[in-house]
């Protein structure tokens, strides 16, 4: 069973991260920047795609988890009946 609020925040940081790609492609791909005392620095698109990136990798394994066997309402108690051996008599 998917967890509704990791799949929600999964959805919600893929999104933020493909703006943040298509901002960073609209102004050319920058991959550095003047800091505040003149020195290059790494773009801060660059970074925030960094972060987004590990972040959506987490969030990705919290989805994909899920039950080994099958859902439990996939399995109803009256379909499965009774046991061949819950048949049998003991002889003697």
């Amino acid at each position: 069973m998917i967890d509704i609020d990791a799949e929600s925040r999964y959805l919600e940081a893929v999104a933020r991260r493909d703006a943040i790609r298509d901002t960073w492609i609209a102004e050319g791909s920058p991959l550095l920047a003047t800091g505040s005392t003149g020195q290059l620095v790494e773009h801060p698109f660059v970074k925030m795609l960094r972060e987004h990136d590990v972040l959506v990798m987490r969030l990705e394994v919290a989805v994909r988890k899920r039950h080994a066997g099958p859902e439990p309402s996939a399995v109803i108690k009256s379909s499965i009946g009774r046991s061949p051996a819950a048949k049998l008599r003991a002889v003697g």
